[in-house]
């Protein structure tokens, strides 16, 4: 009896161990193996391990509509302490399940209280709900954001430039202020080189005045352009703003102006007043929207109560209208992020029944509302616009560039838009001024020199610019093409022709 007994116990210890052994010769062979295709994967569970989730198990669906329920346990939460989502790795897992199982399906994660149902539609696309929530993780995203609100301190800040006072005792209306000589344009900028600023205008008013390096005197007391951000530190102290992805950005805010300071130079926003009642038409339009689904309808009203939006995109089925005064942008069409976004900016009413203080006391959102509390609008325009100048002025390996659409000097960075025949010139230290130089029938452009270009005219003829003075001098006549190929030692080569350049 006894020998039986161990027997027993002897073939269990063996099928144990070889349970063992194959699990980690199983394991091996995984942790080795290369997936190139949702075909490499042999099973759900291999699937779901790979993504570093804790498979569990697979049942049929307790609910209808749903042939399989997966129990598992995803390897991170859908948000982490600092508002970060893992969408991107909760998306992964649901797709490639879904190319494995190609029906309705729910994922279960009881150890975060999470219920996925993902639909599969006759194209093999998928729709997929968490907790019942389509736009789950922009939701988390907004309920992070009411959470950690930034309540945004006044400055106590003495304005002393003569020109911005002047600006602001005007209203900030251009037609009402001198702003002395304008030298030249770029982008949306005019620019008045001799006075030290460039200014950009929206709808008649002053949107935003950038005091540049050769802008004389203070901006701000104690404040002059070229100063580095740690000496305006210890003037201003903690900023309200600070940024740190492309380029150092701060910025404070004051009674009423933001004032961001990058590079050397001084940016300044006005702060937008509340208006009650073009609220109420405002929240009319977004309660509308919301229940008609009328776009078009809605942005020829929207632009015509704000004409003062700072960008407007549109792309194919897609368009995005920025308002960083107000705090809010619209995006509408074949996007997940479909509706409003409320900035920490934003006052009055989102809807007719729903104020941004009814979402901030209540925790609750209206459809098609998202929240970034944590940002400013006009801040985050600050940033496109200090970033994007940083990277227009940036070296280039000209062969990566298209040929004759781009030149760049140890002086300019050159850009050509053969869509608008608009030549733009950046000074690549700063030290001359940005222009654009409009050419029909433009051809390209070339450097010759740190500051002479060359570009050619169809059926004109072959021009040098300098950068300097922004003067042309036309070279040759010509009828042809006049497409430069290249330029060499002073010899521009063109149509299978060249012209030397002498050197004076």
């Amino acid at each position: 009896m006894k020998k039986k007994k161990k027997l027993i116990i002897s073939i269990l210890i063996i099928i144990i161990l070889l349970i063992l052994l194959g699990n980690l010769f199983s394991y091996l062979i995984n942790k080795n193996k290369s997936y190139n295709s949702i075909d490499d994967f042999n099973s759900v569970k291999e699937l779901v391990e790979y993504y570093g989730c804790k498979y569990k198990s697979t049942k049929k669906s307790k609910e209808e509509g749903y042939v399989k329920d997966i129990y598992l346990s995803f390897m991170d939460d859908p948000i982490d302490k600092e508002g970060n989502t893992n969408d991107l790795l909760y998306k992964n897992v649901i797709e490639l399940v879904s190319a494995k199982i190609i029906d309705n399906y729910r994922i279960i994660d009881e150890d975060r209280n999470l219920i996925v149902r993902v639909k599969v539609r006759e194209n093999k696309t998928i729709s997929f709900t968490i907790n019942n929530v389509k736009n789950y993780f922009e939701n988390l995203r907004s309920l992070y954001t009411l959470e950690n609100v930034k309540r945004e301190n006044i400055s106590n800040i003495n304005i002393t430039s003569r020109e911005l006072q002047n600006i602001i005792n005007n209203n900030w209306i251009r037609r009402n202020v001198n702003l002395g000589e304008k030298t030249s344009s770029c982008e949306n900028y005019d620019l008045y080189w001799n006075n030290g600023y460039k200014i950009r205008t929206i709808n008649n008013k002053i949107y935003n005045i950038v005091f540049i390096k050769n802008y004389q005197g203070e901006v701000l007391q104690g404040i002059t352009t070229g100063m580095n951000n740690e000496t305006i530190r210890n003037i201003l102290g903690t900023p309200t703003y600070e940024d740190y992805s492309e380029l150092e950005v701060i910025g404070y805010k004051l009674e009423n102006i933001y004032a961001f300071f990058a590079d050397g130079e001084i940016s300044i926003y006005r702060t937008d007043e509340y208006n009650e009642e073009e609220n109420k038409k405002f929240a009319s339009l977004i309660t509308k929207l919301f229940k008609d689904k009328n776009y078009n309808s809605f942005l020829s009203e929207l632009t015509e109560l704000y004409p003062d939006y700072s960008t407007y995109t549109q792309e194919n089925d897609y368009i995005n209208i920025k308002y960083p005064l107000r705090g809010f942008e619209i995006s509408l069409g074949n996007n997940i992020k479909n509706g409003i976004t409320i900035y920490n900016n934003f006052k009055g009413n989102i809807t007719e029944d729903i104020s941004i203080d009814d979402v901030k006391n209540n925790m609750q959102l209206p459809a098609n509302t998202y929240l970034n509390l944590t940002r400013n609008l006009v801040f985050d325009d600050e940033l496109d616009r200090a970033n994007e100048d940083l990277f227009i002025r940036e070296s280039y390996d000209s062969d990566t560039l298209e040929k004759g659409n781009f030149a760049q000097s140890d002086e300019y960075t050159v850009y050509f838009n053969d869509l608008y025949n608009v030549y733009t010139f950046y000074s690549t230290n700063k030290n001359n001024q940005d222009f654009e130089l409009r050419v029909q029938n433009a051809t390209g452009i070339y450097k010759l020199t740190n500051n002479i270009f060359v570009y050619g005219v169809a059926n004109d003829g072959i021009y040098l610019i300098d950068a300097y003075s922004k003067k042309t001098n036309k070279l040759i006549n010509s009828n042809e093409a006049n497409v430069i190929d290249r330029v060499e030692n002073n010899i521009i080569y063109y149509d299978d022709k060249m012209v030397q350049v002498s050197d004076n």
